[in-house]
């Protein structure tokens, strides 16, 4: 799925799902993003973001990625966060979230999420 500043690939890798996010999550975005996540948020299944493409994420990404965890914990499921930029991973520490999401600095191997 895509926009003009969002792009999203969805790929099943095994037990996972990965989701490699290009382009900018911000408030004019965030709708598409969840559209999007909705589906998988109900698979119950391992979501992994790859965010090694994501330029900009602003509170409304933020908040999208808090409403994502909540429906895939909700299943049964897990979202990891990989690869944030410098600026994404000092926000998630700054607001805390780096406690209640799963972030890592790479992307896991399948099945390792």
């Amino acid at each position: 799925m895509s926009d003009e500043l969002l792009s999203l690939d969805v790929q099943d890798r095994g037990p996972d799902l990965v989701v490699t996010v290009s382009g900018e999550l911000d408030f004019g975005t965030t709708s598409t993003f969840l559209d999007a996540t909705r589906p998988l948020a109900k698979s119950g299944r391992p979501v992994i973001l790859d965010l090694t493409g994501l330029a900009f994420c602003d509170s409304s990404g933020l908040g999208a990625f808090v409403r994502l965890h909540k429906q895939l914990e909700s299943t049964g499921g897990r979202l990891t966060l990989a690869g944030p930029r410098a600026q994404l991973r000092s926000t998630l520490e700054l607001t805390m979230l780096h406690r209640i999401l799963h972030v890592r600095d790479d992307l896991p191997a399948p099945g390792d999420a």
